[in-house]
């Protein structure tokens, strides 16, 4: 943290708002707010008192002169060195340039660069010694009308992105207030932050991290404010998946050159609602069942049953058996694809230092997967509906996954590191209107939803579906043959929309499984507002990709849980 940079005034020292915090540094890395030069040679100065007539952007505070320091926090300056540079706008000056200009009291001021309106400015932010926390936040001259500012919460996991977040923390301590960036430890680690700038309108948060560091504070905002009433959410994707990220148009994976162009786009992002869905597990009673499931270490069992069905005994079965979570954002998924990720998973807890980027971790992915090689090779023998009844807004659709080896349930388009199994949007979607949602009662927001307007199958066609889906393409001509194919179909699906209070069912078969990462989709089942998954075994599951195993037979409810606000990235 720069030792000369106040991140906080006391209500004396007012008079000190908004100045420049020049540090001495021996190289600009950038042009000379001034001549516009990286460097200066002695021959600009000869004959002339003023090095170049070109306007100045800033000038820097008056007081500031060679080997003098009238006063007293100002930074002395040695011979050697070559530049001075604001710590908060980031602007540069050579040392004869900065001397030339430094006597004019017109621009004195320091605007804050290119994260005016992100940074908190430390006259906001006070000491109360009443106060639990010790400090609060507050803007005295904020206008209702003025939209320019908006004060920026970071919240970064460390441990995510191979262990990178250490310095991304270290580097934004640098560029903004180092009061607005937070590690996240623990969930008091968000409620203190939340509590301290409370009084501060308008603010937004950026979450660094993956998919499961998202969904941990969209929780914890859900549970502090109401509906639709949250600071907005963006996002820097940190980790493997990054699923809502790319929804959201903020990225695959970690860029460090966009992470400036990044935290400058945030202001402009727009506020959408995002879906909340909660999962309730009960136990059932399989005393009527017919079904014999046989899981004993038989020759029968091996190729009647897969793996995560009859070996109930792996290592990485008995060390996850907790529900992560009781809210979801994303999607959560039963079979197949979840046994993988609890293998990959157990693997990266027990070893965390072979998974030290999102490359390694996809490698290592496709490792663990070789474990399930016969489950894919004899795919034709079994399937989920022999161990699972699924139940949507009261229908049962069990029949429409006898070909399915994996069990979907979407609340966003993207799943497993930007493949999209719902399917892609027609060439002549459109985005639904901005949809006015009342935050409390002298207040209201313009958020729009997210819309990706899909053509569709309805769910009692899977078989002509498993017939096309291979050779589905984008184009218009293809979807209207896929229509006028099941042209005796009660209805289509509505556009899949994170914001429309309904959740897409989806299955995949193995060869699903492989196909959408080329851009296919999976077969679609239902898009409902209630999901009842009744599992007559262990199963293996996982939740906004963090995986975990259900050892007994059990009932499991999805229902809508309330809405958050995020926000989507207008720009990228």
């Amino acid at each position: 943290m720069p030792l000369c940079r106040p991140s906080f005034f006391d209500d004396d020292e007012q008079n000190k708002v908004d100045r420049h915090y020049w540090s001495p540094v021996s190289i600009l890395t950038k042009p000379c707010a001034f001549c516009k030069r990286k460097s200066i040679s002695n021959v600009m100065f000869s004959g002339n008192t003023r090095p170049s007539t070109m306007p100045t952007f800033d000038i820097a505070s008056r007081g500031f002169g060679y080997n003098k320091s009238p006063i007293p926090d100002s930074p002395k300056l040695s011979r050697t060195t070559n530049g001075l540079q604001c710590l908060w706008c980031s602007r540069g000056y050579h040392r004869r340039c900065w001397e030339q200009i430094f006597n004019h009291d017109d621009k004195h001021k320091c605007d804050y660069g290119i994260f005016r309106n992100i940074i908190v400015r430390p006259q906001w932010i006070h000491r109360s010694p009443n106060y639990p926390l010790l400090f609060r936040a507050q803007n005295p001259s904020y206008n209702e009308h003025d939209t320019g500012y908006t004060p920026l919460l970071l919240f970064i996991n460390k441990r995510s992105g191979g262990q990178s977040g250490e310095k991304i923390y270290r580097k934004l301590l640098r560029l903004l207030n180092p009061r607005q960036v937070f590690l996240l430890e623990n969930d008091q680690t968000i409620i203190n932050a939340l509590e301290i700038y409370s009084q501060l309108p308008n603010i937004r948060i950026c979450v660094f991290g993956g998919d499961g560091t998202v969904g941990w504070v969209l929780g914890r905002l859900a549970e502090i404010y109401p509906s639709l009433n949250n600071p907005p959410v963006c996002i820097c994707p940190l980790g493997t998946g990054n699923d809502l990220s790319r929804v959201l148009s903020w990225g695959e994976q970690y860029d460090p050159k966009r992470l400036l162009p990044t935290l400058a786009q945030i202001p402009y992002a727009q506020p959408i609602a995002l879906d909340r869905w909660q999962v309730t597990i009960e136990p059932m009673d399989l005393t009527n069942s017919s079904i014999n499931l046989n899981t004993g270490r038989s020759f029968l069992s091996f190729f009647t049953h897969p793996k995560f069905i009859r070996d109930t005994k792996r290592a990485s079965y008995q060390n996850h058996r907790t529900l992560p979570n009781t809210r979801f954002i994303n999607y959560m998924s039963f079979g197949l694809d979840a046994a993988i990720a609890l293998e990959f998973h157990d693997r990266r807890s027990r070893d965390p230092a072979k998974f030290s980027s999102p490359l390694k971790n996809k490698l290592m992915y496709l490792n663990e997967s070789r474990k399930y090689l016969n489950d894919f090779a004899r795919s034709k023998m079994w399937n989920l509906s022999s161990y699972i009844r699924l139940i949507c807004d009261g229908e049962n659709l069990t029949d429409s996954i006898k070909n399915c080896h994996t069990l979907l349930v979407l609340n966003i388009s993207g799943y497993a590191s930007g493949t999209n199994p719902w399917g892609k949007s027609s060439n002549n979607s459109s985005s639904s209107p901005p949809i006015t949602i009342q935050k409390d009662s002298d207040s209201f927001e313009q958020i729009s939803t997210s819309s990706i307007d899909i053509l569709d199958l309805p769910a009692n066609t899977h078989e002509v579906y498993e017939l096309i889906t291979l050779n589905e393409c984008s184009t218009d001509q293809m979807n209207s043959s896929i229509i006028t194919t099941v042209n005796n179909s009660t209805g289509r699906f509505e556009r899949q929309d994170f914001g429309d209070k309904k959740i897409e069912v989806v299955g995949l078969s193995t060869t699903h499984m492989a196909t959408i990462h080329i851009g296919f989709r999976g077969m679609r089942i239902a898009q409902c507002s209630q999901v009842r998954i009744e599992i007559c075994c262990p199963m293996t599951a996982q939740m906004d990709g963090e995986p975990f195993y259900l050892p007994e037979s059990v009932a499991v409810n999805i229902t809508h849980a309330g809405q958050v606000v995020v926000l989507r990235n207008e720009t990228r």
